[in-house]
């Protein structure tokens, strides 16, 4: 409940904080190089380095959330020990070798949480340098001290080591791919390089590109060149405990649609094996179209690619019944740089919405046990209440920006035709 309630006022102090900066965007607006850069630097050190350094170093409080045990694995992939085999994980298999690395440096828990911090700052730069390109007239300069205010980023980032800035992180490295050899073999190479390296959920923007690609059979060829390999030796070294990451798509979180229906349709769980395969399929169908989409439109890969993403990864959290808040750490920073307008006062009401619930769900949907409310009746607690609003708000907030995403996604004018077609 501790962690609750400190949770509470970095959304409310933080939430202020955004309000307050939006009366100086215009002045950042304004701001030139390397003025602009060491304001963003200084930002950055401010609103991660600094919480992290008075957290962790001066109070001397333990990592929490998910960072013990990528520290656990860390640390028996750094003795040579086999993932799936020797020890359990629910990610990529290169996951667990790549976040030891660090750990040779400093071989503490800490260092894993200063890593995603690592991880999403390089994100964050190179999300802004996208942003300066592609979008200028948006402010970017302000969007980026923004969205280190927000207080989602700031809870997952330096409370939760969240690792989940990695797949946007690959997916920034896949246009510099692009722009580099314009071939999709190449494309397929990276994106094939991804999906061993962080989780599973990777598979959707895979499956987009897919169906973006001119030339489909070069980019599956780059998949192959990766994925045949690595699938073969993963298969010789675990056997069928390779499996192991799949187990979590069979666990149940929230909020999603299923667990916010759920007072209205009752125990899905009873029929999970369904709920899964309509959730997968729904997945699938929406990645390619996404990616379908994109095609049609002629869009310009850097451009479109964080309204796909969007689209993908907005509607992972409501169709499938293991999303739960922390996935709004998937989308928030490609959301806040390149799709949502500060203009225009709805989005940023959604925005403040998504980032206040996603930040406090979590830690609030733990602390009652998980509750699935499975009947009306059972949300009768002020705190059961309270998580239930939140979830559905988290829910339509989520909604409002996949419609956003898409709809400029089609929208031709929205979209640079400069670098157009992926061959």
């Amino acid at each position: 409940m501790n962690t609750l309630l400190l949770k509470i006022a970095l959304v409310v102090l933080a939430t202020i904080g955004c309000l307050t900066a939006g009366r100086f965007r215009t002045y950042l607006g304004q701001l030139k190089p390397p003025q602009t850069y060491r304001l963003l630097v200084g930002a950055f050190v401010l609103c991660r380095i600094v919480p992290f350094v008075g957290i962790y170093l001066v109070l001397g409080l333990e990592p929490r959330s998910d960072v013990p045990l990528f520290y656990e694995a860390a640390t028996q992939a750094l003795w040579g020990d086999v993932v799936y085999r020797d020890f359990w994980s629910p990610y990529s298999p290169l996951f667990s070798y790549f976040t030891g690395l660090p750990l040779l440096v400093w071989h503490d828990v800490r260092m894993i949480t200063l890593q995603m911090l690592v991880l999403e700052g390089i994100a964050w730069w190179l999300t802004y340098q996208l942003a300066r390109q592609t979008m200028p007239a948006r402010n970017p300069t302000f969007l980026a001290i923004l969205y280190l205010m927000l207080p989602a980023p700031l809870v997952f980032a330096v409370l939760g080591g969240q690792e989940d800035i990695l797949m946007w992180l690959f997916a920034l490295g896949s246009v510099l791919v692009w722009h580099r050899w314009r071939n999709a073999f190449w494309l397929g190479v990276w994106w094939a390089v991804a999906l061993l390296t962080t989780k599973a959920l990777t598979l959707f923007v895979v499956l987009a590109v897919l169906a973006w690609v001119a030339r489909p059979w070069r980019y599956v060829l780059g998949l192959a060149t990766v994925g045949i390999p690595a699938l073969a030796l993963t298969v010789w070294l675990t056997g069928e405990k390779m499996l192991t990451p799949l187990a979590m798509g069979e666990m149940r979180f929230a909020p999603n649609l299923w667990t916010v229906a759920a007072p209205l349709i009752g125990d899905f769980m009873a029929y999970a094996g369904q709920v899964s395969a309509i959730g997968l399929v729904a997945m699938l169908l929406i990645s390619g179209f996404a990616g379908w989409k994109a095609r049609q439109a002629s869009a310009s890969y850097e451009r479109a690619l964080p309204m796909v993403w969007v689209v993908v990864y907005g509607s992972l959290m409501l169709v499938h019944k293991s999303s739960f808040g922390n996935y709004a750490y998937i989308i928030l920073l490609p959301l806040v740089l390149l799709v949502i307008d500060w203009q225009q006062r709805r989005d940023v009401v959604m925005l403040l919405i998504l980032s206040a619930a996603s930040a406090i769900h979590p830690t609030l949907w733990w602390s009652l046990n998980e509750p699935i409310y499975t009947r009306v009746e059972l949300i009768r607690t002020p705190l059961n209440v309270t998580e239930y609003c939140l979830g559905l708000v988290m829910l339509i907030s989520v909604a409002y920006f996949v419609r956003k995403a898409f709809q400029q996604l089609v929208t031709k004018r929205q979209i640079p035709r400069r670098r157009a077609v992926l061959t």
